[in-house]
């Protein structure tokens, strides 16, 4: 493992690079208010020997810089802006991948510059929220996650952090607990505070409903993996509607459900969620390679 930083326009930007140069390149996109190693550090050893791997911390997130307007969080602009980083670190075609915010970052980027990416996986992200579910309107989601950034983003120790994280994984561990440090840091107080701001987190709430996912789908032309967890169950309907959208509107759509798995899914099921992200990953490499 390597990580590294480099600047895009005068801001720093933090990435883990993993494997061997030779390898798929599996470029991967974390989830909203975590970063690289929150969303994936589960995930990298159980891939990193068949893959290259480049998990970037998001703008505002982990030890990226954040970006200075709201506008710039959209996803039309955050594809631009990936698309001058990964220019940076290599200049061969490659798969993206995301968790839950990130997965609506991978399906922009694919639907942009379309010539660099061979393939799409999302983890469950990208096709339900916020457009299918009818409860969440932009007040609703803006006001809650409002609330959050407001309430439950410092603490005055460490067990007070785990103990508000252990709910999110139905496996805890150290591994989990070690990711989990990466989005925190010490402020003036000696608290633990979350990295991302108030205002990078709304910024990118603003962006779902500017920018929905459905919007995206008809222009992706890369094949597409969606795997997405059995928990919770109200959100079944959501789902079904995402997958029937997906699968109309884009060729080539492959679909892995994990049961036993919440929203973290790569927290809950390693093992599963890596075994079907490298199945698919190898069955488009082998067609690449003979078509």
């Amino acid at each position: 493992m390597a990580n590294m930083k480099l600047q895009v326009e005068g801001k720093e930007v933090s990435y883990l690079h993993y494997g061997d140069n030779s390898k798929p390149l599996l470029v991967c996109f974390h989830g909203l208010a975590g970063s690289g190693l929150y969303s994936f550090g589960k995930l990298i050893p159980r891939l990193e020997e068949r893959y290259q791997l480049l998990v970037l911390d998001s703008p505002g997130h982990g030890k990226s810089a954040a970006l200075d307007r709201e506008e710039d969080y959209l996803f039309s602009n955050l594809a631009l802006w990936f698309k001058r980083v990964l220019d940076q670190l290599t200049e061969k075609p490659f798969f993206v991948m995301g968790h839950s915010w990130g997965a609506d970052l991978a399906l922009h980027f694919a639907r942009h510059y379309p010539d660099q990416v061979l393939g799409v996986v999302l983890l469950d992200g990208g096709f339900t929220f916020p457009q299918n579910q009818p409860e969440m309107t932009f007040d609703y989601a803006l006001s809650g996650w409002n609330d959050y950034m407001d309430n439950r983003t410092w603490f005055r120790n460490w067990p007070a952090v785990a103990t508000e994280y252990r709910p999110y994984a139905k496996k805890w561990d150290s591994d989990i607990e070690t990711s989990i440090q990466t989005i925190f840091h010490r402020n003036e107080k000696d608290e633990f505070e979350l990295r991302v701001s108030k205002f990078t987190v709304l910024s990118i709430i603003r962006a779902f409903f500017q920018e929905p996912f459905t919007s995206v789908y008809p222009f992706i032309q890369a094949p597409l993996l969606l795997i997405y967890p059995d928990s919770p169950k109200e959100l079944e309907d959501a789902r079904a509607l995402g997958i029937a959208q997906l699968q109309e509107a884009i060729e080539d759509v492959s679909i892995r459900r994990i049961e036993h798995a919440g929203h973290m899914l790569q927290w809950d099921e390693p093992d599963e969620t890596a075994d079907a992200v490298s199945t698919w990953l190898d069955e488009k490499c082998h067609s690449a390679s003979t078509s």
